[in-house]
């Protein structure tokens, strides 16, 4: 027996036991962990949600999921996708179980919610899934087409020493209950502009405010210029209770780092690396937004964001920088440690599209 199918809230169980059997692999080999509800990731968030499973004899050996939203592309409203959460066991990647449904699923998804374009990030040490995926082969005649949008990296800010906010041209402060209207203003502004942005014009901040579990507007944080003008703003946002990164393993040279780092957060008294089988402590910046990518802006709110929280177990915290960011030099000075991935556009493969619009993007890298 072999049936690709709709998930449903049954399979619960048999989701995080899959999810989490097949860790990402590399010199630091992690599992993501879901539980207690795997859907809780789909329910936070706005649009369509879709999570299809292979289902075998005795279980699930595949699963991907498809998500819709309204976005912007070209300065006009659209509708934007995102596939993710893709995982197969090696039976499913040597029979082909799930490869053989993905592109006549993408043409019917597509079709059906109104979606010519798909975002997909893909680890760039993963060459199983770039020889998989992005790599055409003539014999795939319905095999979606991929273009690489944009290099990017998941920077991690490690909390080693303490730090105080050094003073500078701008000034920081947690953002209040009525500062959200300014904040979501600037956030619309940005992303119209963005290929595939957010409709903060729809209140997607309030949505993420009061959806997201454990994102508080006092957890916002805001930069304003010496005339008082509202030029950036983040938010800090855990994600603890609808996903955590497990360390598997430490292999080849992070085992070196492991023992380097964890003597140095002994001296600073800061967290150690967490052992096999325990899980990182960490939070995400998003809603970040920085008037004329201007570095000096971030570098402020990142400093008080350090600052604010330090001390509390973290062991880091993470944002996204593409590879020529204007942005990079806000951070020169933390410890920090890069993770590179893919972006690339999903068209199915009646609609092959190339090309696309420079500039940053709309993508959530908290939502992966």
């Amino acid at each position: 027996m072999s049936l690709l199918r709709r998930a449903t809230r049954e399979d619960n169980p048999r989701l995080l036991e899959l999810f989490g059997a097949v860790p990402m692999q590399g010199e630091l080999v992690l599992a993501t962990q879901r539980s207690p509800d795997f859907f809780s990731l789909y329910d936070m968030q706005r649009g369509d949600a879709e999570l299809w499973v292979h289902e075998v004899e005795n279980g699930l050996d595949g699963m991907g999921a498809i998500l819709v939203r309204d976005g912007w592309l070209e300065g006009r409203p659209c509708r934007v996708g995102y596939l993710g959460d893709l995982r197969t066991r090696f039976s499913a990647r040597r029979s082909r179980g799930l490869a053989r449904f993905y592109g006549p699923v993408l043409e019917e998804t597509a079709k059906r919610l109104g979606v010519d374009v798909f975002l997909t990030s893909v680890m760039a040490t993963n060459a199983a899934a770039l020889q998989a995926l992005v790599k055409r082969k003539k014999k795939r005649e319905a095999q979606p087409h991929y273009a690489q949008l944009r290099r990017f990296s998941a920077v991690s800010v490690h909390f080693t020493r303490r730090r105080r906010p050094k003073p500078g041209r701008f000034h920081v402060r947690r953002a209040t209950p009525g500062d959200v209207p300014a904040m979501a203003a600037m956030l619309d502004a940005d992303h119209r502009a963005r290929p595939f942005g957010y409709r903060y014009d729809q209140g997607e901040l309030q949505h993420r405010l009061e959806r997201w579990p454990g994102l508080s507007v006092g957890e916002s944080y805001l930069a304003f210029d010496g005339g008082g003008e509202l030029v950036g703003c983040t938010s800090v946002w855990d994600p603890d209770a609808v996903k955590r990164y497990r360390v598997m393993a430490y292999r080849g040279s992070m085992r070196w780092v492991k023992w380097g780092y964890d003597a140095m957060a002994t001296v600073l008294r800061a967290p150690r690396l967490p052992d096999p089988g325990n899980d990182f402590r960490y939070f995400y910046l998003c809603n970040t937004s920085i008037a004329g990518e201007d570095p000096a802006i971030l570098r402020a709110l990142v400093e008080q964001v350090y600052a604010d929280q330090h001390g509390k177990g973290y062991h880091f915290f993470s944002l996204y920088l593409d590879e020529s960011d204007p942005l990079h030099p806000a951070l020169e000075g933390f410890f920090q440690r890069r993770l590179d991935f893919h972006l690339y556009a999903v068209t199915p493969a009646s609609l092959a599209r190339e090309h696309f619009p420079a500039g940053r993007t709309g993508f959530e890298m908290a939502l992966v």
